[in-house]
């Protein structure tokens, strides 16, 4: 008597099965994610007459089930939804067979000399090019909308804008107008831009030539170029033997998208825009595919060879996914399916030909890698509500960038035997690095943990016109117990001597207080402003 799995192991045991050419898949709809249709060399098929039993009929055999694991009530097979019309077509037996798999190298990442600053890091993929393009952009695209305008911005205020989104990713108000008014002000923001500017620049950036668009059947032009500076970067990193493909969802709740929205139940964020990334077991994304539809891999730039065209939509981006890793014959990539059942694992070659063993086989969905990464993400995510729906990808731009950089970070760390800092503290790093006048990168033999232990001008407050100057408070002003003491920075207004007509500016400032302050052979402001008065 045969007896189904499903009783034996309950329901979420699962088996997986595929045609043994794809000629025959069940797979109909590009639209419709798809990884049953590889062919799998291991796998004997045999027909025979439903109505006489055939060889499997005769002994024990394997049930095929497939079941999701919230279904609580048992489905007969005679009468579970399928399409009966091709099943009646060609019936068929498959047999299970084992398969054996080569054991898959350890990955072991070549410790660095030292470790680097946390901007340095961040500064590797978001790097000078992705800064200067959107400089180059944002300035084009304000001279489109008015040739008569005064508007202009540079590379360091680019930079600075992106330092404030960053700290706002962290730190989260209500409304992007707390950070800069007096009830609820933020001085690491408001020091660094004037609320008028930064509503400016988060109405003017841009990242593409709005006069290159016509004719495209590119969806994601508008944000085409910050993704293909990223992989570009990102695909450089060394790359574990085992890789992840998963969908991943990047929220969005607006509605000028069109039907580039999508919804996938089984996201933290359930609605937004979809891409397809492959990523390291530690969560290190790789590369990405945009998901538009039909049009995906034409807007991606890539060329399908005879092979990849024969498969499905689905396994298509896998195959894209999986041909541009750096290491192909030493890898094997899992694919976690929307509804959460097959999980795909393409071995050897990734191009998928015929005579590749490629496999589709029964796996516990067990995604650590990229459910970890994306819960950071998601813990720390850059703010950005804009009627530009493109702004959100611009967001996920800089969040995937931070989060990759901390997670090359970790391995530097972990390389070293040096304790690494938490991801909060990692932005913050790299806030302050960038919020300065003048980003500077570690030193040549020098740890970061080290640097960051010392004031820099990233923590100084630049003056604001309009603006009331820092102004420590008495408990921090007057406490010897802290290490007060003169650090060289910029020229700046002295905090203790300067009157209206009378301004007199210092290069000296308290490392503590964060203050300019005169010391010179005429006057010594620095004591004066830490004295007491009974």
């Amino acid at each position: 008597m045969d007896v189904s799995p499903s009783v034996l192991y309950g329901q979420r045991w699962q088996t997986v099965v595929v045609p043994a050419h794809p000629a025959i898949s069940d797979d109909e709809d590009e639209e419709q994610s798809d990884s049953d249709d590889v062919a799998d060399p291991d796998l004997v098929l045999t027909t025979h007459n439903q109505d006489t039993p055939g060889p499997s009929d005769m002994g024990p055999s394997v049930e095929v089930v497939l079941e999701s694991d919230d279904d609580d009530d048992e489905r007969p097979e005679a009468k579970r939804p399928c399409k009966c019309s091709k099943s009646a077509a060609r019936p068929t037996t498959w047999h299970k067979v084992d398969i054996n798999n080569t054991a898959l190298p350890e990955y072991q990442h070549s410790p660095p000399d030292y470790i680097k600053t946390p901007f340095h890091y961040f500064t590797r993929y978001f790097n000078d090019k992705i800064i200067s393009h959107i400089t180059h952009q944002t300035n084009l695209y304000a001279a489109q909308k008015d040739i008569n305008t005064t508007f202009h911005t540079n590379e360091e205020e680019i930079m600075t804008f992106v330092a404030i989104l960053i700290y706002m990713g962290v730190v989260l108000l209500p409304a992007v107008e707390d950070y800069w008014v007096m009830e609820t002000r933020v001085p690491q923001v408001a020091n660094l831009m004037s609320s008028k500017r930064f509503r400016l620049l988060k109405r003017v950036v841009h990242f593409c030539d709005n006069t290159e668009i016509h004719g495209t059947s590119d969806r994601f032009f508008k944000v085409r170029p910050l993704f293909s500076f990223l992989t570009t970067a990102f695909l450089l990193e060394p790359q574990t033997p085992r890789q992840f493909v998963e969908e991943v969802m990047i929220a969005y709740k607006g509605k000028t998208a069109s039907n580039l929205k999508h919804y996938i139940k089984n996201q933290p964020h359930k609605s937004g825009f979809k891409l397809f990334a492959r990523a390291s077991e530690d969560g290190f994304i790789h590369d990405m595919v945009l998901y538009q539809g039909k049009t995906t891999l034409k807007g991606h730039g890539a060329s399908l060879t005879p092979e990849q065209k024969a498969l499905g939509a689905t396994s298509q981006i896998v195959s894209v996914l999986a041909s541009s890793m750096s290491s192909p014959t030493a890898t094997h990539i899992k694919m976690e399916m929307e509804e959460n059942k097959p999980v795909t694992i393409l071995s050897t070659n990734v191009r998928v030909e015929p005579s590749c063993p490629a496999v589709i086989r029964s796996y516990d969905a067990n995604m650590r890698g990229l459910d970890k990464r994306d819960m950071l993400v998601h813990r720390y995510s850059t703010p950005m509500k804009s009627r530009r729906w493109y702004m959100r990808l611009f967001a996920y731009c800089i969040d995937v960038s931070l989060t990759n950089a901390w997670l090359m970070y970790r391995r530097d760390c972990k390389a070293l035997g040096v304790k690494s800092q938490s991801l909060k503290g990692f932005r913050f790093s790299v806030f302050r690095a960038a919020g300065s006048p003048s980003p500077v990168t570690s030193s040549s033999g020098k740890s970061s943990l080290a640097s960051d232990s010392l004031t820099s001008t990233a923590d100084i407050p630049k003056p604001v016109r309009g603006h009331r100057r820092h102004t420590p408070n008495d408990a921090e002003r007057f406490n010897l117990s802290l290490f007060h003491a003169p650090v060289y920075a910029n020229r700046q207004t002295c905090k203790y001597c300067s009157r209206k007509g009378n301004i007199i500016r210092s290069n000296m400032v308290c490392r503590v207080c964060k203050v300019h302050l005169c010391i010179n052979s005429e006057r010594n402001c620095f004591i004066n402003y830490h004295e007491q008065v009974a």
